[in-house]
């Protein structure tokens, strides 16, 4: 009696644990579309730097490897002097993610820019939504 008790607990923990990780499960981003939306980011702290940064490059990856629900990337941005140079003026660090489900103003499959850096190098702030 025992044993068949502890082995239906058992199948009953590893449902139930089945039908929550099928809750969590994260939506793959497309790198290129990640890619995309991290130059419209970077178009856009340029526009705002009054020209003073005159060329940006950007670096995306999976941040983890097999997977691709976060997308990291490395912006660096130029001025003219430092063009010349072949040096970066200011670089920054970010991850593009989906909005998470149920969250507030934002529409599901949207992207999010999240700086992972302490460095910024304008003014946007974390959280600017992007969509999809």
């Amino acid at each position: 009696m025992l044993r068949k008790t502890l082995v239906g607990f058992v199948v009953l923990l590893i449902a139930t644990s089945l039908m929550s990780s099928r809750r969590a499960e994260a939506h793959n981003i497309d790198l290129d579309k990640a890619w995309e939306v991290a130059r419209d980011f970077a178009r856009a702290i340029r526009k705002e730097s009054n020209g003073n940064y005159l060329h940006y490059s950007t670096k995306c990856g999976r941040a983890f490897p097999g997977h691709n629900h976060i997308v990291k990337c490395d912006i660096e941005y130029q001025n003219a002097k430092d063009t010349k140079a072949g040096v970066y003026t200011c670089k920054e660090a970010i991850e593009v993610k989906f909005a998470p489900h149920g969250s507030r103003n934002t529409e599901y499959y949207n992207y999010i820019v999240f700086h992972t850096s302490g460095n910024k190098c304008g003014s946007r702030q974390p959280g600017v939504v992007y969509a999809h």
